[in-house]
């Protein structure tokens, strides 16, 4: 507000020291020259007359002439002083529009704003908590996620948290993309800043400092921006968790060497290593792909890519990485570039781009089982795919899509073209992320299936189909995904029942507690955890205790189902024993008796 003040100051100084200095000069005018009343006496305006008279005339209301009719010499007096008054007014008028459309003004307007929304949000969230009603509660009260990049990745990022109930505060440097997600529906109560995220008064004015900001999110385009994100909030905020963007291996490791190396997130380096599990374990890469999938979308049929020769076209940083991840799933490759210390002292390699025929061809394209179109540019990597699939059709593709607006074109080659595998860096990062900040027990699950046999997953697989399948349609739709945590107000029910001597256990809370029929919700419990103990895909037998934290996986509805459970102190206590249980406390403490 200071920064306003001093600006509209200093554009209007000029303006407003002309104006006050025609107004005075031209009042002591009017007062000085003679003027007669009704009678023909010699009369002088007051200051305050003078004044309204000017003011009138000025502004062009034109009530007439005060306190009496004017003399001639007032008259032309007044003829005299019409001209200055006027472009006075006119010049102070036009300074402060033009002050209003300026840039820079306007920028200070919308970081004001911004910095009061931000306030309000991070000030008084312990106040709505307690004195205002749930649904402002849920609106205002919660903490909020400071995201450093609304690009395409923030984009899923932001919509991911907004669905998980989380309020999200936007940085993004590029003014246009700001203008127009303001202008999205779905962002209505995001908000956003213009301009660059590594600022480190940006991320002040964005609430980094502020008690109620729980993590930050470097997603940027830039590796180098992301990296002054983090290397700011660990200085300012040491105890605040970081997830950071990188394509680059050396801002990676970077990153990794002062935050949590699992919070560093590399789209390519992730893409590569599922591709890996994909050869190892079809059956694990599976399950993870459904874990990890955006919820409400249709999951793919299991992915078996075939073992034998590979041709890499465009080895870069995603090339590198897939070409490292088939060599340790014993696959044969060969490299095609266009840069020649990229494919100096490789076996087979060819020098060009992979879009003519006549390098594939040199490749052994005809011989090979799958290609890999990773390029950076999307074009060429779609006219890679066309043409590798025009000389041999049964061949596995991969693909790397960078730019979100081609999507549509990524689509129809997955769809039309047999196209297997499309590695979009910003889903990547999007669910990645999301996973991490949203269900930290998720990625505690994903590191045991990796390790873990076929079996586990064969029975992780079973469970999340039955609870996952449309029974109309046979077709699996992708799960959400969250955590349970029995306290507080989420204990309730626990709580009667820990009073009625009543043990519940895991089948219990996964039982349909408003229905009379015997049904089970669809979901899927992945994980239990007691303290330090963990088992996974825990038993229904498994007992339940105040304090436990558990990781599901299902449909929406199972989600509520469970949270009104947890929260009613008779629905679960009522499912749990034989006889009926009356609904208020008094009831039930008359019935023990």
């Amino acid at each position: 507000m200071n920064d306003i003040v001093w600006l509209t100051m200093r554009r209007l100084r000029t303006p407003l020291i002309v104006l006050i200095m025609v107004f005075f000069v031209s009042t002591c005018i009017l007062v000085l020259v003679p003027g007669q009343d009704l009678d023909g006496n010699t009369v002088h305006m007051t200051f305050l007359e003078a004044s309204y008279f000017l003011a009138i005339l000025a502004t062009t209301i034109g009530l007439g002439e005060v306190p009496y009719p004017f003399t001639d010499l007032q008259r032309m007096v007044v003829f005299l002083l019409t001209f200055p008054n006027v472009v006075a007014w006119l010049y102070s008028i036009g300074a402060i529009l033009l002050l209003f459309s300026d840039a820079e003004f306007k920028r200070m307007l919308e970081r004001s704003r911004f910095g009061r929304r931000v306030e309000w949000i991070s000030d008084n969230f312990h106040l709505v908590d307690l004195f205002r009603p749930h649904r402002l509660r849920r609106r205002v009260g919660q903490p909020f996620y400071l995201l450093c990049g609304f690009g395409s990745a923030g984009e899923l990022l932001a919509l991911g948290m907004l669905n998980r109930g989380l309020l999200v505060v936007a940085i993004d440097q590029d003014q246009q993309l700001i203008y127009r997600r303001r202008l999205d529906d779905r962002f209505a109560g995001v908000p956003m800043l213009a301009g660059p995220s590594s600022d480190l008064d940006n991320l002040k004015l964005a609430g980094l400092c502020k008690e109620s900001c729980q993590g930050v999110i470097a997603a940027t385009g830039k590796d180098q921006s992301n990296l002054t994100v983090a290397i700011t909030t660990r200085l300012l905020r040491q105890d605040l968790p970081v997830f950071a963007r990188a394509h680059d291996p050396r801002t990676a490791k970077n990153l990794a060497s002062f935050i949590d190396e699992d919070h560093v997130v590399d789209p390519y380096a992730l893409f590569a290593s599922r591709l890996e599990l994909a050869f190892t374990s079809p059956v694990r890469y599976q399950v993870q792909d459904w874990l990890l999938s955006v919820p409400g979308t249709r999951l793919r049929d299991p992915l078996n890519p075939p073992n034998g020769l590979w041709v890499i076209c465009g080895k870069g940083r995603f090339g590198s990485r897939v070409l490292d991840a088939l060599e340790r799933s014993g696959q044969v490759c060969r490299v095609i570039d266009v840069h020649p210390e990229r494919v100096e002292g490789l076996e087979g390699a060819v020098l060009g781009r992979g879009t003519e025929a006549d390098t594939l061809l040199e490749a052994g394209i005809q011989d090979a089982v799958g290609v890999v179109a990773g390029t950076g540019d999307d074009i060429d990597n779609l006219s890679i795919a066309l043409t590798a699939l025009e000389l041999n059709d049964k061949l596995f593709v991969v693909a790397r899509q960078e730019h979100p607006h081609n999507e549509e074109l990524f689509d129809q080659l997955f769809t039309a073209c047999r196209a297997h595998l499309v590695a979009r860096p910003s889903l990547i990062v999007a669910r990645r992320i999301l996973a991490l900040a949203t269900t930290p027990l998720l990625k505690t699950f994903l590191e045991h299936l990796v390790s873990a046999k076929d079996a586990f997953a064969e029975r992780a697989r079973g469970r999340l189909e039955r609870a996952l399948v449309d029974t109309s349609t046979q077709s699996l739709w992708a799960p959400s995904v969250w955590v349970t945590n029995i306290e507080g107000e989420d204990a309730v029910g626990f709580r009667a029942a820990d009073e009625e001597g009543v043990t519940l256990r895991l089948d219990h809370l996964l039982h349909n507690t408003r229905t009379g029929e015997d049904e089970d919700l669809r979901c899927v419990c992945l994980m239990h955890q007691r303290g330090s103990q963990r088992t996974f895909l825990p038993e229904p037998g498994q007992d339940l205790r105040e304090g436990d934290e558990l990781l599901f996986a299902g449909r929406g509805s199972a989600r509520r189902e469970i949270t009104r459970a947890l929260r009613d102190p008779v629905l679960l206590l009522d499912y749990a024993t034989p006889q009926r249980i009356p609904r208020t406390s008094i009831g039930r403490w008359l019935a023990k008796r």
